[in-house]
Parts: structure tokens; C-alpha cells; sequence
């Protein structure tokens, strides 16, 4: 059977969850691991690594198959029978190193209704930065595959971090920093449930409904209770963290956290426990968090509750000081009515590229550090996507992670010439080609590192074509050894609802080598000519299809949201939309699977006139199929 079985079917059984992701929520995954640790038979006692990654995945809702790079696969393989190193644990072994391996990884579209999870975990001695991998990594990654790797040896951290999925904290990792390879199985494992369940997020939500503080001085203060399967009960305090409480104090619509309170801080804790939540720190909803089990208070246990306070307000506003002009200097937000500058230590290029586009300048063009002077009030870490419109859309934490690191804030300088014109550099006319951008006074090509089916449904609406055509035909990538493209623009970021791209944040680097190649784009020439609701509960409700090029089809759920069915709604006379629920709610369509993606700011005539994506090779299931439920009703 195939080593890349992991991109073919999925399994059709779905049980219990795998060790360590939450409890109660079925999941399924394809995960390889490609392991060359062993290339010279050494660090053998990291065999339990790989079986506590096959222990705390294994379930038959998961598939897992382990490849192992040597120089000898014979010795290799005497080893690990005569030991029983990888238990009953399916493996191959093979004297490619990783970049023969990635090159011959083909992505498959799922032939299952479930949804699946596609994750590579790559346990590596050394990390070689071969640029000719670059492109079918990115590839890899636009596909769906969700890339692990973990290196053994010292290495650059940006290289590592190129090869990993976003965000690179959540998929990256250096074995030095482990102290066992108990520790190490956790970390990585714990990451992997994260992107496994962030398909889940409705059937999460349904059960982890609700969140409120109890006990304390207003809604921003007291003890955690959540709302589990429609009954109230505590939260336990015996994982209690500040990640967690950040999640709690963001879901309430309140500022950061300032406290995580444990031992009943705020009055006796309920008949019903939840006993943990694993938070990141960067979910918006607590259901994200890796879930405990739900069960009732243990007399013969000491259990108590968790408690948190949080600022009553997040951030309100930015600015620029000390700087020379309007749009650079040094990074101040507004933070519960307390300017506060942005820890350097957390701060990257996606937060300055937000932070450009709120000031109302051009991309951001570079960061720079500035040491704190005395008195001076941190917000210590930072998160933006890069696609916020606005700073206060980014997380924020007032937690210090390493008390020892010195006190560096950020600076940003940003051009003061935004985007203007942008054109796609093809032999096919308008619709497709190398993308291009002019800014300041010249046209330059975008690196593909991270560009993505959003900003290409943003080009694609601003040059009046139709859906953005994913084009993810992984095989027939080539590994290039030729010169190495240099772009003037490193990343675009947009959330895939703007009108054009000068709309999105963006980093400028000029003369930046690109080792991911130049970005490109394909747009339909074609537009959706028609919306209609199937098999509603009236006229206005229903499974949302769409017409293309004479044949009806159905739209993805994988962007859907509320604001997508406010343009459906409007579109089909039906008022205002009341929902937007996806997984087939009306039931699942049949053929073809029109739009994968759908990217409406709301305030549109039609579906047309948003930014979408389609793909030719059905990377979404009909069980995925999107739906609304509008105000009106059936006029009959």
C-alpha cells in the first residue's frame, strides 16, 4: 500500500477521540510521519517518541503510517523487530531524504463525506535549507496539508519556521528544547488535536455552548462556569492557565486578563465539572480549546473551581509616536483607556502590517526595536493574521512569558504610497498570470510564501473576472534549481472580503529573494449567474446552490458565515439572514461543488459580486454543503 495513503480515502468509522484532543468530539485524520533520526542508527531511544505519537492517535477514526529515512534499512529493520521499537505499528523504511519524499507527495481530493484532516509530521536530524523544496511545501500547504516538523540539530529558526504550517509556534519545534521525550510527545500532539479539531468548531461549539463568570464585581470578574450539553457547571482550576483566561476574558467581550484565580477564589464551584480546558491563547471561543471530560463533583477529591479577571476593555486605539512622519514610530494601543507599547518579543510582520493599514498608510516596510524607558505599561503579546482591518481584531495578552527577556518595544515605518494599480501578467488576457503590483513608481512581483486563495479572490473581483480558480495539482510541481526570483512585495494579507487589494496589509521589502517562487493567479471568466435554496423548511431557507456556466452546484461551508448568507438572502427576496449553517443542514447536495470558498463583506448585491474561490479538485465533501435560514417566508 502506498507510503501517501494519508492523502487518499479516509476512514468511514469515527469513535473516540485520540489521547489527548478533547473529549467527546469525534475527529478524523490522516497523519504521516517521516522520521530521518535515524539516518546513522543513532538517537534509537527516540522510538518512544514516535510510539507515543502512534498511542495518542490511535483510534479508527485516524490513519497513521510511519516512514523512516537510513542508510541501512536492513540493520534498521532487525532493530526494531528484535526490540518491538514500534509496537503494532504500521512502517516502512526508505533511503530517501525528505526532499525526494516531499517531491513525490501527490495530493488526492477525499472520496469520503467526512471531514479530514491531512497532517505531515516530520521529525528531522538537521534541516538542510534546500530553496528548491520551497514551492511544493507552499503547494503542500494550499492543498490542506497541515505541516509538523520537529528538528533535532541547531538550525535558522525562520527556515524552520517557512517549512511549518501557520502559526509557526502551534507547528514548529526544536527537540532541544524538550527535556524528555514525554514532554515532547505532549507539545506536539497537543498541536496536532488543535488543527485537527478546527474542522469541529460547530459540533465543539454545540457542546460547549456558553461561558460566564459567576461570584465576582461585574461581568468581567468571577468564577468560570460553562454551559456543557445545557447544564451549567464550574471549571476546574487543575489546568488553569493564562492562556485559558485570555480565551474566557475575549469570548466575554471584555479586555485581557490581568488574573487566574484558583481554589474557589470566587465562591463554591457547582455540582458539575468541566476539568480543563487547553487553550493556545489565540481562540476566540473557548469551545476551540481542547476539552476535558464533564463529570460530577468527587467529595473523595479536591476539586475547585478556576477564576480569572479581566480588563473591562480591549484595545480602542492606535497610534504612532516619536516618530518623523504620520506613518512611523513607535507602536502605542489603547488598552482599557492606558496607552501601552508592543512587546518586540512577540511582535512579527503581520502585526505591522495591520497596524500600517488602520494608520491609513501603504505596507509596512520594516520593524524596528526601541528599549523601554521607566514607568513605561506593556501589552506583552501580540497576535494578528495579517488579514485584521483594525489592531483590536488581533489578540492581545498582558502575561510575560520570560520574565528574564529585557523590556524591547516595537517600532514600524510604513510606506506613505498605498497600493495602487495591480495587473495579472499572462498570455490569456486579463484573468490570469504572475501577479503585479505598482507602488512607488515601479511594478513589482509578490512572493508566494503566503499568498493565498483570499488575496486571489480579491484580485480576481478587483479585475472584473469571475471565482478564483484553486488550480492545487501538487504533482506537477517542479523542484526548480534555477535563479532565485526577488520581489519587492514579501506577503499580501487579506481576509478575502475586500474590494481590492490595496484594501489588504501588506510587507515591502525590496529586493527580497523569494525562494517559494512568484506568486500567480487564476481567475474564471465566467460569473454565478444564479442563487437559489433547495429542500428548506419554506422558500426562504435552504441548501444555497448556485449556478455556473448552465449547471447547478452547491458552495462549501469551509468560509461560510453570516455574512455570506446576508448576500444570499438579499439576493433571493428573502430580508435579512437569521442563519448561516453549514454540514449539510438541509441535507447534501449532488454533483458539482461549485464554491469552496466565499468571501462576502455582507453589504453585496448579489454572490457574484464577493470574492470566492472554486477548485477543480474538490477539496470540500457534501457534507459540507452551506445553507442560510432568512426573516421572510414562503408566500404562499
Amino acid at each position: 500500500m502506498s507510503l501517501l495513503i494519508l492523502l487518499l480515502a479516509a476512514t468511514s468509522c469515527l469513535t473516540v477521540s485520540a489521547q489527548g484532543c478533547s473529549n467527546a468530539v469525534h475527529s478524523s485524520a490522516h497523519i504521516t510521519i517521516f522520521a530521518d533520526i535515524f539516518e546513522y542508527f543513532s538517537n534509537l531511544n527516540e522510538f518512544e517518541l514516535l510510539r507515543n505519537l502512534v498511542e495518542n492517535f490511535n483510534s479508527s477514526s485516524n490513519e497513521i503510517k510511519i516512514v523512516l529515512n537510513c542508510h541501512d534499512p536492513g540493520k534498521l529493520k532487525k532493530y526494531i523487530l528484535e526490540n518491538q521499537a514500534l509496537g503494532s505499528a504500521e512502517y516502512s523504511l526508505t533511503t530517501d531524504y525528505i526532499i525526494t519524499y516531499i517531491n513525490s507527495m501527490i495530493w488526492q481530493p477525499p472520496t469520503t463525506t467526512e471531514r479530514t484532516s491531512h497532517i505531515l509530521i516530520m521529525l528531522l536530524k538537521k534541516y538542510n535549507p534546500h530553496s528548491f523544496m520551497k514551492p511544493k511545501i507552499q503547494k503542500l500547504k494550499r492543498a490542506g496539508l497541515q505541516i509538523f516538523p520537529m528538528v533535532y540539530d541547531t538550525f535558522k529558526r525562520f527556515e524552520l519556521d517557512e517549512m511549518a504550517s501557520y502559526p509557526t509556534e502551534r507547528h514548529s519545534f526544536s527537540r532541544l528544547n524538550f527535556e524528555s521525550i514525554e514532554s515532547a510527545a505532549e507539545a506536539l500532539t497537543r498541536s496536532v488535536c488543535w488543527s485537527i479539531e478546527t474542522k469541529e468548531r460547530g459540533a465543539k461549539k454545540a457542546i460547549l455552548s456558553e461561558v460566564r463568570l459567576a461570584g465576582g464585581r461585574g461581568p468581567c470578574q468571577g468564577r468560570v462556569e460553562v454551559n456543557y450539553k445545557q447544564t451549567w457547571g464550574s471549571l476546574s482550576d487543575e489546568h488553569w492557565n493564562r492562556h485559558a483566561a485570555d480565551v474566557i476574558c475575549r469570548q466575554l467581550k471584555c479586555g485581557p486578563s490581568v488574573e487566574a484565580l484558583k481554589g474557589d477564589a470566587f465562591g463554591p464551584s457547582t455540582e458539575h465539572f468541566l476539568e480543563k480546558v487547553d487553550c493556545s491563547g489565540d481562540e476566540d471561543d473557548v469551545s476551540q480549546c481542547l476539552l476535558g471530560k464533564w463529570t460530577l463533583r468527587d467529595n473523595e477529591r479536591s476539586q475547585h473551581s478556576a477564576g480569572v479577571t479581566c480588563l473591562s476593555s480591549g484595545v480602542s486605539d492606535v497610534r504612532l509616536v516619536n516618530g518623523s512622519g504620520r506613518c512611523d514610530g513607535i507602536v502605542e494601543v489603547s488598552v482599557d483607556n492606558v496607552w501601552r507599547r508592543l512587546s518586540l518579543w512577540n511582535f512579527d510582520l503581520r502585526e505591522g502590517a495591520v497596524i500600517c493599514r488602520e494608520m491609513g498608510c501603504g505596507p509596512l516596510e520594516k520593524t524596528q526595536e526601541v528599549f523601554s524607558t521607566p514607568g513605561t505599561q506593556t501589552v506583552e503579546r501580540s497576535r494578528c493574521y495579517g488579514t485584521e482591518s483594525q489592531f483590536s481584531e488581533c489578540r492581545i495578552s498582558l502575561w510575560k512569558a520570560q520574565a528574564h527577556l529585557p523590556d524591547v518595544h516595537a517600532a514600524v515605518t510604513c510606506s506613505e504610497t498605498a497600493l495602487s494599480r495591480v495587473s495579472l501578467a499572462g498570455e490569456s488576457g486579463s484573468c490570469s498570470g504572475t501577479v503585479k503590483i505598482f507602488s512607488n513608481g515601479m511594478w513589482s512581483t509578490v512572493c508566494a510564501m503566503d499568498w493565498s486563495t483570499a488575496e486571489e479572490a480579491v484580485l480576481c473581483k478587483q479585475q472584473g473576472c469571475g471565482p478564483a480558480l484553486e488550480l492545487v495539482d501538487v504533482k506537477k510541481v517542479e523542484l526548480s534549481r534555477g535563479e532565485t526570483p526577488v520581489t519587492h512585495f514579501r506577503n499580501v494579507h487579506c481576509s478575502g472580503s475586500e474590494t481590492q487589494l490595496s484594501q489588504c496589509s501588506a510587507v515591502m521589502t525590496p529586493g527580497y529573494k523569494c525562494y517559494f517562487g512568484e506568486a500567480v493567479a487564476t481567475c474564471s471568466q465566467a460569473e454565478i449567474s444564479a442563487v437559489k435554496l433547495v429542500d428548506g423548511d419554506h422558500s426562504c431557507s435552504g441548501r444555497v446552490e448556485v449556478l455556473y456556466k448552465k449547471r447547478w452546484g452547491t458552495v462549501c461551508d469551509q468560509h461560510w458565515d453570516l455574512a455570506d448568507a446576508s448576500v444570499v438572502c438579499r439576493q433571493v427576496g428573502c430580508g435579512r439572514a437569521l442563519q448561516a449553517p453549514g454540514g449539510a443542514y438541509f441535507g447534501p447536495g449532488s454533483g458539482d461543488i461549485w464554491l469552496e470558498k466565499v468571501f462576502c463583506n455582507g453589504t453585496e448585491s448579489s454572490l457574484s459580486r464577493c470574492g470566492a474561490v472554486m477548485s477543480k479538485k474538490n477539496l470540500c465533501v457534501h457534507s459540507q454543503d452551506a445553507s442560510v435560514i432568512c426573516e421572510g417566508k414562503a408566500q404562499d
